[in-house]
């Protein structure tokens, strides 16, 4: 990866396609004497590159563990939300185990027939049954009061005792629905944690977000994996070119120019493209800028991942005025065949050739001068 990187910095740089060629040179040069000669002009950016699916995605783990089941090989379709690999690990599993152990206790807990609410359940019927009893005690000694048939010390013990069955059985309601209460509380708790434990333990199952079919698998069964590693690239939809462009050439960018693409696949034949969409950031990743472009024609057959070559057209000029570099004194100044050096102003070079932009026209004899 980082060798690929190393070449897409040492090969990001802007040139001119200049379509002149040596037969021109040698025809319009004798005794190194030479005129200006017009021809169409192409600046255009270089890019690296390959080819990927529109949406393409690379199925990651999420945990660390034992592959022990891979069911997808390359070329497979693979369907939304569909099992492509499992990986194995017993500790979320034994947590799972005991939260629903825990959990299922919760539930008997809370059921009515559960030991501890008919312990209280069965104090409440005692509670009601002497709470009758208190109260019909209660009734009569307030009637005798009345007639002066009891004492007044006698009748505020049945009334006390009275209303002490009354607070013994209201403390025993409360204390039932209390209990209920943290019991279902303690069913939520253990039912949270038993989602928990079932959301951690499918993250040991990897699944497919979208359809398409499967490109490359990366990891075999029985491997181990470590969380962030690939597994699988699954991609579906139309064929793009990914492109990676310098931050020196990403200002002459623009949607719709024209891209002259080499596939590796294809090393003898340049497809034309155009670009569709440039990314906003810069990609630290890649260290460039990325581009998108689409195939006027699509190559008959298409491989995911294949490496490219593009030259991104930025500007393209008829009838250009150009002369051999060689013929330049001082990057300015020209000899004439007179023998008068004279200034002239100049625009793109690649190095063989450069562009007169003004100072001297296409009927002018140059001479070379003597370095």
């Amino acid at each position: 990866m980082n060798n690929r990187k190393k070449m897409k910095r040492s090969t990001f740089k802007y040139f001119g396609l200049l379509t002149l060629f040596s037969a021109l040179f040698s025809s319009c040069i004798k005794q190194n004497k030479v005129s200006p000669i017009r021809k169409d002009s192409i600046e255009a950016v270089f890019a690296s590159g390959h080819i990927e699916q529109e949406n393409q995605y690379t199925v990651f783990s999420t945990v660390e563990g034992t592959i022990v089941s891979l069911r997808v090989k390359e070329g497979d379709s693979a369907k939304i939300n569909q099992l492509i690999a499992t990986v194995k690990n017993d500790v979320p599993s034994n947590q799972l185990e005991d939260a629903l152990a825990v959990y299922e206790d919760a539930v008997k807990n809370v059921s009515p027939n559960a030991p501890k609410i008919q312990q209280i359940e069965t104090q409440i019927v005692q509670a009601k049954r002497q709470l009758a009893l208190d109260k019909e005690n209660y009734m009569r000694f307030k009637k005798l009061r009345e007639t002066n048939s009891v004492s007044q010390l006698e009748f505020e013990k049945a009334e006390l005792q009275y209303h002490a069955a009354q607070n013994n059985l209201s403390a025993l309601e409360e204390t039932l629905q209390e209990t209920i209460d943290v019991l279902k509380l303690n069913v939520e708790r253990s039912r949270m944690q038993v989602n928990t434990y079932q959301s951690l333990l499918g993250d040991y199952e990897l699944i497919t977000p979208n359809s398409g079919i499967v490109n490359q698998v990366f990891k075999k069964q029985g491997e181990l994996t470590r969380k962030g590693e690939a597994i699988a690239e699954i991609g579906s939809g139309d064929y793009l070119i990914k492109l990676y462009v310098s931050e020196d050439d990403i200002a002459k960018i623009s949607k719709g120019q024209s891209v002259a693409v080499t596939l590796n696949t294809y090393p003898n034949s340049v497809f034309d493209a155009k670009v569709t969409k440039i990314h906003p950031a810069f990609d630290k990743v890649e260290q460039s800028y990325v581009l998108e472009a689409h195939f006027e024609q699509l190559p008959e057959k298409m491989f995911s991942g294949t490496q490219l070559q593009a030259n991104i057209v930025t500007r393209n000029r008829k009838n250009v005025l150009f002369i051999p570099t060689d013929y330049l004194i001082n990057g300015n100044t020209v000899l004439l065949e007179s023998g008068e050096e004279k200034r002239i102003e100049t625009g793109i070079s690649n190095g063989e050739w450069t562009e007169v932009t003004s100072g001297i026209t296409a009927q002018e004899v140059l001479l070379k001068p003597k370095r």
